[in-house]
């Protein structure tokens, strides 16, 4: 995935720059349809934005930042805001959807929800390309008596492995967001669409650990009808 090649320019890109407002268009990479409501990450600043209906967005960037891209039913991607793209007054950026070829997972994997699938096939093309083991800080010493400290898990590649990992669940934690605050979900109990829709998905999108201790579409609907509440005043 072009985020993996991407997350050693991330690790170093933190020095401070002057703030842009950056825009561009969100599409499938196959069939170019606009992908409305996706997630986009500056991965440098936290900031989160939503695509629109057609597909655009904006967001604040400085040169050499970092943003991905999360949606649900389609792998995560991700851009160095630098070369060409500096270059571009609006660019256009595409994502691959993911095909749940689970082989013989498939029967198993009747009541899994569509981000638990979506999730699976992330993982296993993620794991294609770096292995989820982690080599343990303490180790048995080669005499085999007593711990010795593991110099490999300090090693460069020991630890672009870690940040890799953790760069990809920051991801999975968007995706998760995606999933459980859906644009016909907040439609359901706001009855907001377009523009105003786009901003109060954006203004009020929950944390994804806050989702995970309110599970139920009740805890959904009392925390939307709340933020509405908050919208309208503003």
């Amino acid at each position: 995935m072009k985020f993996l090649c991407i997350l050693a320019l991330a690790c170093v890109c933190f020095g401070a720059g002057a703030q842009n407002t950056v825009w561009g268009y969100l599409r499938d990479s196959v069939t170019h349809e606009p992908i409305a409501l996706a997630s986009v990450t500056n991965i440098n600043t936290k900031q989160t934005v939503v695509t629109g209906s057609t597909g655009l967005f904006s967001i604040e960037l400085s040169e050499k930042e970092v943003i991905s891209f999360a949606a649900v039913g389609y792998h995560f991607d991700t851009i160095h805001y630098s070369g060409k793209y500096l270059l571009q007054d609006t660019i256009a950026l595409h994502l691959s959807a993911l095909v749940h070829d689970l082989g013989n997972v498939t029967v198993m994997a009747r009541g899994l929800s569509r981000y638990q699938l979506d999730s699976i096939e992330r993982r296993k093309d993620f794991l294609q390309e770096i292995v989820s083991y982690t080599i343990p800080t303490i180790a048995k010493a080669n005499s085999g008596a007593g711990i010795a400290l593991n110099i490999d898990r300090f090693s460069r590649h020991e630890k672009t492995k870690r940040r890799a990992l953790a760069f990809f669940d920051s991801n999975e934690k968007q995706a998760y967001v995606n999933y459980r605050f859906p644009a016909s979900l907040v439609m359901k109990y706001t009855g907001l669409k377009g523009e105003k829709l786009q901003q109060f998905m954006q203004q009020y999108r929950p944390t994804s650990d806050w989702l995970r201790t309110h599970r139920t579409e009740e805890d959904m609907e009392y925390y939307i009808n709340d933020k509405l509440k908050l919208f309208f005043k503003r």
